[in-house]
């Protein structure tokens, strides 16, 4: 499909005496188009006049592997980059490579083949036998560096990659093992991440993307995205009031990042692109900070989504997030009256101690909510609980598959008269933590998934599996992802687990007044 006839901004480059770079999204195009962090790099590679930078995405079906901008296949381009947000995504890295023609083994090929994205943040291992390097870090802290090693070596791997390697935020794996590796972040936020290029056809249609905060200080204990962020991060209204000036009137803007926004911010933001008649729509929200002067900014708005992930008051202790049945009620009446149409509610299975009990308060909280007859569309989402890597519940044990079904089965069974329900399954859970949690022993079980073997056959293939999904708990359990220093303590991951477990809730990330977790302390 020729996707250029439905985007605006795109950057089209000759070839000629140009590097050439192809930046890959390990996912179909109309997701990848709603990716700020990947079309952000997209922009900022074709900055540079040596670079010529075309999006690769995972085709549809039968269609052919060729980048949007020029229709060419893989194996043209000088330098493979994957952006990776998602574990489960590394079973599509090896797809693309094997319709691409490339070879899976680094030591075989002649191709750079790059990674970074925020799941190798969490976890690179999985990924390492296949890929010659990892880039490990947010762009912004990343590009001075690496760019200038492109333009020079793109024609020697070999440099190219023993270049890399001497920086502290590189993992290449094959040019021997570093104890450390740190995630580069920018310590002042002196450009704003935002998207000028849209598409029809992405998931977010048309959508101009701003970042307006980076972290999250709340301090959830299953959100990886709130650790490995760490310390919070804002924009300046300076910084921000430029990027508005360059929206058209009229356009519809996502604005991501909410979490841990100055409020003065996300106002005077709001209320500029309000007043050139833009639509604006929301990642997420944090509805017990809503006020008056911030739902004025949802004018236009017709979905948003909000995530209680439980109704269980001893489960929200458990995973350090409150979000009272009060606070919702009240945003529903307020999203009512300013005429929003559609709500999504995401709810977890499977979070640490949960009982029966648990499931049947979410369920009653669900029926009582119908029974408020708002006017509003609702759909709700149960997935399961994930352990993730540099959080508070990396030490805890995936459950057994037979008793995730019973949960699925009894919400089906609870809840089954809703129109608008979806109940992950059990499965995509623990293939999403197999990965999230393995290393180079599921080396041949992706491969079988690339390519489309059954899945318990290449689950035979791991050896040692139950090691990978009940660790031990113990500080001194040693985790394939350890070597990453994402500047969060160890020791304070260890003492959050505890604190889940005796019911004990943590305060809000205080910046530059709080040490405990480390990442203020740490040199971003």
């Amino acid at each position: 499909m020729n996707y250029l006839k439905f985007e605006k901004n795109y950057i089209k480059k000759r070839w000629r005496n140009k590097v050439s770079v192809a930046l890959v999204f390990p996912n179909y195009y109309k997701i990848g188009m709603s990716n700020l962090g990947f079309l952000y790099i997209y922009e900022a590679l074709n900055q540079y006049k040596e670079i010529v930078c075309e999006r690769v995405f995972l085709p549809e079906k039968e269609e052919p592997l060729r980048s949007v901008e020029s229709n060419r296949p893989l194996k043209d381009f000088d330098i493979i980059i994957f952006s990776i947000p998602f574990e489960v995504d590394y079973i599509n890295v090896l797809k693309i490579l094997m319709l691409g023609g490339i070879d899976l083994d680094p030591t075989y090929r002649r191709k750079v083949v790059l990674a970074g994205g925020v799941a190798v943040w969490l976890n690179p291992e999985p990924l390492s036998p296949f890929v010659d390097g990892f880039l490990i870090g947010e762009w912004e802290a990343l590009e001075e560096k690496i760019v200038p090693v492109f333009v020079e070596y793109f024609h020697s791997k070999k440099k190219l990659l023993e270049i890399l390697n001497t920086f502290p935020f590189s993992y290449i794996p094959h040019l021997g093992k570093k104890f450390t590796i740190k995630v580069a972040k920018s310590k002042k936020l002196s450009k704003a991440v935002y998207s000028s290029l849209i598409s029809k056809k992405a998931e977010f249609s048309n959508t101009y993307l701003i970042e307006i905060s980076k972290g999250c200080g709340r301090a959830c204990r299953f959100c990886a995205a709130g650790f490995v962020y760490r310390p919070p991060r804002s924009y300046s209204e300076e910084l921000l009031s430029e990027i508005v000036r360059e929206i058209p009137e009229n356009s519809k803007v996502g604005i991501i990042g909410l979490e841990f926004a100055n409020k003065h911010e996300v106002f005077s933001l709001g209320k500029k692109l309000l007043e050139k008649n833009c639509i604006l729509t929301f990642s997420s929200l944090r509805i017990d900070t809503l006020n008056e002067e911030f739902l004025e900014l949802l004018k236009g708005t017709k979905s948003i989504a909000i995530a209680p992930e439980t109704a269980s008051l001893k489960l929200k202790k458990v995973i350090n997030k409150n979000l009272t049945e009060e606070e919702i009620f009240w945003a529903l009446n307020k999203f009512q009256e300013k005429k929003l149409k559609n709500v999504k509610f995401y709810f977890m299975l499977g979070l640490p101690l949960e009982e029966l009990s648990d499931l049947e308060e979410t369920v009653k909280f669900v029926e009582r909510l119908l029974k408020k007859k708002f006017k509003l569309n609702f759909s709700f989402t149960f997935s399961f609980f994930v352990p993730k890597p540099h959080t508070p519940f990396q030490w805890h044990s995936f459950l057994d598959l037979k008793m995730l079904k019973e949960k699925e089965n009894f919400i089906k069974k609870k809840l089954g008269y809703i129109k608008n329900l979806r109940v992950e399954t059990p499965k995509e859970a623990f293939i999403q933590t197999l990965i999230a949690r393995g290393d180079q022993r599921i080396k041949d079980f992706l491969m079988l998934m690339a390519e489309g073997k059954g899945f318990k056959s290449a689950l035979k293939t791991i050896p040692n599996i139950f090691e990978i999904l009940t660790p031990e708990k113990s500080l001194d359990t040693v985790f394939p992802w350890d070597k990453i220093d994402t500047g969060v303590k160890k020791d304070f991951l260890w003492k959050e687990w505890q604190r889940a477990f005796e019911l004990k809730p943590t305060p809000f990330c205080k910046i530059e007044k709080c040490k405990l977790c480390g990442a203020c302390l740490t040199n971003l």
